[in-house]
C-alpha cells in the first residue's frame, strides 16, 4: 500500500500519543489497582487499563515500523487496534455496572443506617413498662 502524506502524519500521531496515552493508561491502571486491592471490581478495572496501555504501546510500535519501511503490512497495527478497541467496550461496560452497583450499594447504606435509626429510639420492652408514673402515687394497702 502507497503511503500517502495523510497517512503519514496519521502514523505519527498514532505513535506520540499512544506512547503518551499507554503510560497514562498504565499509571491510572495501577492506581486503579492500589486504591481498590481490596475490591474486585476496581483491581479488575485497573487490569484493563493496563492491558489496554499494552495494546497500545503494541499499535505505537507497529505505528513507528510502518514509517520506517512503508512496505510493511498494516495487518499488525489493525490487529492491536481491534485489541484495544475491545477492551475499551469491556471496559466500558464494566464501568457502567460499577456505577450501578455503587449506587445499589449508596441506596441499602442509607436504608440500613435510617432502619438503625429508626429502630434506636424506640424504646424497648423493659423502658417502655418500667416508667409508667405509678411509682409516685401511693396506693396504700388494699386490705
Amino acid at each position: 500500500m502507497q503511503q500517502t502524506e495523510k497517512i503519514i502524519q496519521s502514523l505519527q500521531s498514532i505513535a506520540k500519543w499512544g506512547r503518551v496515552g499507554s503510560i497514562f493508561l498504565y499509571i491510572s491502571g495501577g492506581l486503579s489497582i492500589l486504591v481498590g486491592f481490596w475490591l474486585i471490581l476496581p483491581a479488575a478495572l485497573g487490569v484493563f487499563l493496563i492491558m489496554m496501555g499494552i495494546h497500545v504501546q503494541k499499535s505505537v510500535k507497529a505505528a513507528e515500523r510502518l514509517i520506517q519501511e512503508p512496505d510493511t503490512s498494516y495487518e499488525e497495527l489493525l490487529e492491536h487496534y481491534a485489541k484495544v478497541t475491545k477492551m475499551q467496550a469491556l471496559y466500558a461496560i464494566s464501568s457502567i455496572g460499577a456505577v450501578v452497583l455503587s449506587l445499589i450499594a449508596i441506596v441499602l447504606t442509607f436504608i440500613l443506617i435510617g432502619g438503625i435509626a429508626f429502630f434506636h429510639d424506640m424504646p424497648s420492652d423493659i423502658e417502655q413498662y418500667e416508667n409508667d408514673g405509678y411509682e409516685d402515687q401511693d396506693n396504700g394497702d388494699f386490705y
